[in-house]
């Protein structure tokens, strides 16, 4: 075999690099004008935002420092609960959200019939019967008059009873506090006397009350 010999070449550049152009990963193009069909309630966080997106939080978070999109806060006051306090994600011309609460001078108030008995317990101390009754609010469902942007017209709404009155009273007990009794009440007591104690409340029906003592004295019951 033949040996060869091999001599530098001086004063050429070569290149011996195998980039060619641009390298490295390709940015992600967003079409940002899919930002303004996404719900607000879908923007709340980056994590959110790239999901409804489909692309990854980094390529969001990049679009933030960018000022490409912008943070918005928008609190309702008082600020004593966290969902009263709100964040978002929208465009740079995108309008800031317009939130709305209801005025504290216009929450209705409603009342409650409350029937409590005294507990029973055996000898170890475990707990027969514990003699919650029941809790009724003096309400009743009326249907809508008008359509809103809340609901339809005749769609039934919970009010409060206005006017508190006897004959209130009476159907609350016989509709909703007999049959409750009788329901819970323990079955080695049924034969025993139970004596309903209101308050001195004028609404409060009379003790010889013929319509709640004839259905009270139905189905064994001594009331």
């Amino acid at each position: 075999m033949g040996s060869s010999s091999s001599q530098p070449i001086s004063n050429v550049v070569v290149d011996v690099s195998h980039r060619k152009g641009n390298c490295g990963r390709k940015r992600v193009q967003v079409d940002l004008d899919k930002v303004r069909d996404i719900p607000l309630n879908q923007r709340s966080t980056l994590c959110s935002l790239a999901c409804a997106l489909k692309i990854g939080k980094n390529t969001v978070h990049r679009l933030l420092k960018s000022r490409m999109i912008r943070r918005h806060s928008n609190a309702i006051k008082p600020i004593l609960k966290e969902e009263n306090m709100r964040n978002y994600y929208m465009l740079v011309d995108e309008e800031d959200p317009i939130r709305s609460c209801k005025s504290k001078n216009f929450i209705a108030k409603v009342m409650f019939l409350v029937a409590l008995a005294r507990p029973r317990f055996d000898a170890q101390g475990r707990e027969l019967f514990s003699g919650k009754i029941g809790i009724f609010p003096l309400v009743t469902k009326e249907p809508t008059k008008r359509t809103s942007v809340n609901r339809a017209a005749g769609t039934l709404e919970t009010k409060p009873i206005a006017s508190i009155n006897k004959e209130v009273i009476r159907s609350y007990l016989i509709q909703k506090v007999l049959p409750a009794i009788k329901e819970k009440w323990p079955r080695e007591d049924m034969g025993c006397p139970i004596f309903i104690q209101q308050d001195n409340a004028r609404t409060h029906i009379d003790l010889d009350d013929e319509e709640f003592c004839r259905v009270a004295s139905e189905d064994g019951f001594d009331i």
